[in-house]
């Protein structure tokens, strides 16, 4: 997995219309690169076993 760099982070920024200082963009570079991480594991299929419906009982005791 790449990490984000400053040019991403500050045009990621711009689309989303967000102004933001070059001393603001260097305090959040940290913090995107972990929510980079976290996307990447959220977007992870996950195993079957996972699966709630796996779990769901009809029946109602």
């Amino acid at each position: 997995m790449s990490t984000i760099d400053e040019a991403e982070l500050k045009a990621m920024l711009a689309r989303a219309g967000l102004p933001h200082s070059p001393e603001q963009l260097r305090e959040l570079l940290p913090g995107a690169e972990i929510f980079q991480r976290m996307l990447a594991r959220v977007n992870e299929p996950l195993p079957r076993e996972a699966e709630p419906a796996l779990i769901f009982d009809v029946e109602q005791k």
